[in-house]
């Protein structure tokens, strides 16, 4: 890929992500592009920021930084925790959200790189931090919606929703559309040497649990637990789960609900020949989905 495009593919994936994520958690239907030129960045964001550093796992250091002002996060966190039901939203309740938010987003361009670098990319750490990076490249992204016309908006103020945020990549994370893109594997390998009675294995069920999290108690805090007690395990909510099938982890994902139901959302997943590997490994049939 030429450098000169790269950035502007980087632009587009990110967009893209945010944008699903938007919509995904607040019901609206949201479009995000990046603004042409030299944008006032400061003019766009107030001081109240959130600056939200990820690393990807296809380079060695922290490959994108995105930053929201606090009109940008605060609102989306009430529109979202609104619909859910809760009439006052504190400003932290607003950040635990937009963490969620962001969680999505960077799982889903780690989605779109891996299609375009031919091989997985996972969205391994993010973390808020105090400042913004010296000697980064910013970029503007605009999230705009438009309420349904059916909808029935407050007689005073404008039905349109428009945030500005800001965007930056790392020169590791351009360098690696640079190299060549890695052939993916066949799945039954090189030599397609897998038995035909492959396919009587199919059917065979597994074990799948999702795992939110996990922590260590000593024998007397467990014994102090009861009824309203909080265990908190080490993960971020931000975070992706892990879809785990017989103790291996195959995919991570974001939790939905479905119908009453919880679900996930599978935003990554692991080589298909690690799937498959993992999937026969135990052939005792099984049913059950259980949750960590």
């Amino acid at each position: 890929m030429k450098n000169e495009n790269t950035s502007d593919v980087l632009a587009a994936h990110l967009a893209q992500a945010l944008a699903a994520a938007l919509s995904g958690m607040t019901g609206k239907e949201f479009s995000v592009a990046a603004e042409p030129g030299e944008a006032d960045f400061r003019s766009a964001l107030t001081t109240e920021t959130i600056i939200w550093q990820q690393s990807l796992s296809c380079t060695p250091d922290p490959a994108v930084w995105l930053v929201a002002g606090k009109d940008a996060w605060a609102s989306a966190g009430q529109l979202i925790l609104g619909d859910a039901g809760v009439d006052t939203a504190t400003d932290e309740d607003c950040r635990s959200t937009w963490l969620e938010i962001l969680g999505q987003t960077m799982g889903g361009l780690a989605t779109a790189l891996t299609a375009d670098l031919g091989h997985e990319v996972t969205a391994s750490k993010g973390e808020e931090i105090a400042a913004e990076p010296a000697d980064l490249a910013w970029i503007c992204l605009e999230a705009r919606s438009v309420a349904d016309p059916g909808e029935s908006p407050p007689a005073a103020g404008p039905t349109e929703i428009v945030w500005r945020l800001k965007a930056a990549w790392s020169k590791a994370l351009m360098a690696a559309f640079e190299r060549p893109a890695v052939e993916p594997k066949s799945a039954l390998g090189k030599d397609n040497s897998l038995s035909k009675t492959f396919d009587l294995l199919l059917d065979v069920a597994l074990p799948v649990n999702v795992s939110f999290g996990k922590t260590y108690l000593q024998i007397r805090e467990v014994l102090k637990l009861n009824t309203g007690s909080i265990v908190e395990l080490n993960r971020f909510v931000a975070e992706p789960v892990e879809v785990i099938v017989n103790d291996c982890v195959i995919a991570r994902g974001e939790v939905v609900v479905v119908d009453g139901n919880y679900g996930v959302r599978i935003t990554q997943l692991s080589s298909r020949e690690d799937r498959l590997r993992f999937g026969i490994a135990e052939t005792t049939p099984k049913i059950g989905v259980a949750v960590r």
